[in-house]
């Protein structure tokens, strides 16, 4: 009896971490961006591969974990592909601005140089970084601004500055080096909401 409340309080402690992990998202749609794409049985190259699509074929983003995505297929099969190469669709970013233009909030648009950082302990505005935070040249988008990512389908704030960020870049706060190396640099569109 004793080994079996062990064996729960084990399993449950997995699960419990395996949450934290993980994002999950509200059925997004995503498009694959390279010419042939593996679909595996778990997120990492260990695992089996279960399909493959091809480039512009669309799926369904069900889940993020440590740089890979679980997708359902257009045939209903799921699995998990490398977040590099399947983009958030755009069609969800246009929603998010139509609302926000429904409701009296204007946007401005605007094309940034995007890197990641993670590990780091307070913002410069003296605040914990968490998954949803940015770096930015406040002379460029001023500390407390709401910054919407369509790639993200997301609203960030703007509450940290680096040295190397200046003009039209900012710096994603990710939860590990993993997700920042994946991330890379970019160029992405953002839109500027607003306080």
């Amino acid at each position: 009896m004793k080994n079996k409340k062990i064996i729960l309080g084990f399993l449950f402690s997995i699960c419990i971490f395996a949450l934290g992990m993980t994002n999950t998202f509200a059925d997004t749609l995503g498009v694959v961006t390279t010419s042939r794409l593996n679909v595996r049985s778990g997120p990492s190259t260990k695992y089996r591969v279960v399909d493959k699509v091809v480039r512009n074929e669309k799926v369904t983003i069900l889940q993020n974990s440590n740089g890979w995505y679980k997708v359902k297929l257009h045939d209903g099969k799921i699995g998990w592909s490398s977040t590099r190469y399947i983009k958030a669709n755009q069609n969800q970013s246009n929603n998010n601005q139509n609302n926000n233009s429904s409701t009296g909030t204007t946007s401005k648009k605007m094309n940034v140089v995007a890197t990641a950082y993670t590990g780091y302990g307070i913002t410069s505005t003296g605040q914990k970084p968490v998954w949803g935070t940015i770096a930015v040249d406040p002379k460029v988008i001023p500390y407390g601004t709401k910054v919407y990512i369509p790639y993200f389908n997301k609203t960030f704030i703007a509450n940290n500055c680096g040295g190397a960020i200046k003009g039209n870049k900012i710096d994603i706060y990710m939860n590990s080096k993993s997700e920042c190396y994946n991330w890379g640099r970019r160029t992405i569109e953002i839109q500027i909401l607003g306080k």
